[in-house]
Formats: C-alpha cells, structure tokens, sequence
C-alpha cells in the first residue's frame, strides 16, 4: 500500500467572497466553518484519513506569512509558496513535485482550503473509497457537485458510463 498525502489548495485571493475576504483576508482565513477558519476545517477534515505529517498548503509568499498566526502548529517546511499565481494546475504541479521527490509511491488527496463540507463522516467515507480505487497507480478519482447554475469560469465534468 502506497502512503496517503494530502494537498491543500490555499493561494485565492477571496474576491468572489468580497467584502468579507481582501487579499491580506483571504477566504479560507475567515472562521466561516462553525467558528473555525476555512483552512482550519479543511485541515480537520483529514483526521484519521492520514498523518498530520503528510498534510501540505500550498499558498502565496503573503498568506504564508501569515499561516503561522493562524495555524501556529502547522509544520513550517510543509508550506510550499507558489513563485507566482497560475492557478490549479501549477498549484498541485508545485505540490505532486515536492512530495514525489520525498516519497514516489505516494496517493494524494487535493482539497480547496475554502468549502465547507458535511457530514465529514460521509466526505471521509467517499474520501476512502476514491483513495483505495486510485493506489492502482493508473486511476484519477475525481469528486464533483452537481452544478445548479451555469459557471463556465469552473468548467464542467462530463462523465461517461459508471466504473
């Protein structure tokens, strides 16, 4: 069995979420899961998932600056700062390349640092399931909602038959 890392996306800005979040406040900075930062919940969702150790932010030079006052005993070498905002992709690149160069067999989980997500106990389940599917080395689980409305700036997943 491979180890199970997870990456947490952390580099918005907030301004869909605007007045609230600024840059300098992004979203998942705002106590808006029960009290708790976004970020804070995303990181307590992965409780019995895996090891606090194989939990990795991925975030800009400005909000890892300030992740120490938020998250004052979150290891400091398992924040990575992007060199520049380029979105998703080069998010998790940055972040598959970190972690593969430290363990090559590792399953990893991507997660926004920005959603609330309940019941975490049925997150968690699904959560286990896509892990066992994709440690076959060949499988990318993908975990979507249905959307209610046109968002073409998200894009859409169209799937195919049932595995």
């Amino acid at each position: 069995m491979t180890s199970l890392h997870a990456i947490i996306m952390a580099g918005g800005s907030g301004t869909r979420f605007w007045p609230a979040s600024r840059a300098a406040r992004p979203k998942q900075f705002l106590p808006l899961a029960h009290g708790v930062p976004l970020l804070q919940a995303t990181i307590d969702r992965l409780a019995g998932l895996c090891n606090r150790e194989q939990v990795w932010i991925v975030t800009n030079a400005t909000q890892a600056a300030a992740l120490p006052g938020l998250l004052p005993d979150f290891p400091r070498d398992h924040i990575l700062v992007e060199p520049e905002a380029r979105d998703t992709a080069p998010c998790i690149a940055l972040a598959t390349a970190t972690i593969a160069s430290k363990d090559p067999r590792a399953t990893m989980l991507v997660l926004p640092a920005d959603h609330v997500i309940e019941p975490v106990d049925r997150f968690q389940a699904m959560l286990r399931r896509g892990i066992t599917i994709a440690q076959d080395d060949e499988t990318l689980v993908t975990f979507g909602v249905p959307p209610t409305y046109p968002a073409t700036g998200y894009g859409y997943v169209e799937c195919g038959d049932p595995l």
